[in-house]
């Protein structure tokens, strides 16, 4: 077993339960859910004068994208737990219910109201934009012209 606590199904999962909880019982896609996840850590990316949740990184990307088959189990392991319902539409859909409600009430400490509020800023922001355009936000606010990262690779351009 992992000793890991990062990135693990219970994090991403736990993070992907506040967001469907700030979406008020609407259901949301498993696209959908990742992207909104890579907006309330890295808030930014779209409203500069925000808190991002975890600090910039050159490969942050990568998150978008990489955590979607954990995310995936996690709602699966979350929705036969009860915390959260799973809706077949055309495809898997993902709601709260009140057992998602009554779950996430105890966490009360800095992180989880700042991903409470910047959940909240990311879906009056984006709401009613499709999935094909919150990634297209997420890719074009992500081109880093000030080239912050320059000398994160030790050899730099000496490759």
């Amino acid at each position: 077993m992992s000793e890991s606590l990062y990135n693990t199904k219970f994090e991403i999962g736990l993070r992907a339960l506040f967001i469907l909880q700030g979406l008020n019982f609407k259901p949301c896609s498993l696209e959908r859910l990742s992207y909104l996840d890579y907006l309330s850590l890295y808030i930014e990316d779209i409203k500069p004068k925000e808190k991002n949740l975890h600090p910039r990184y050159p490969f942050q990307l990568i998150e978008a994208y990489g955590k979607k088959k954990i995310l995936k189990e996690s709602m699966i392991n979350f929705s036969y737990k009860g915390l959260i319902d799973v809706i077949n539409y055309d495809g898997l859909f993902f709601q709260s219910n009140v057992n998602t409600i009554w779950f996430l009430a105890p966490f009360d400490n800095e992180y989880s109201k700042q991903l409470s509020k910047n959940i909240d800023i990311i879906i009056n922001e984006i709401g009613n934009k499709t999935d094909k355009e919150i990634k297209s936000l997420i890719f074009t606010n992500n081109v880093d012209d000030s080239n912050e990262f320059y000398d994160f690779y030790l050899l730099g351009d000496d490759v």
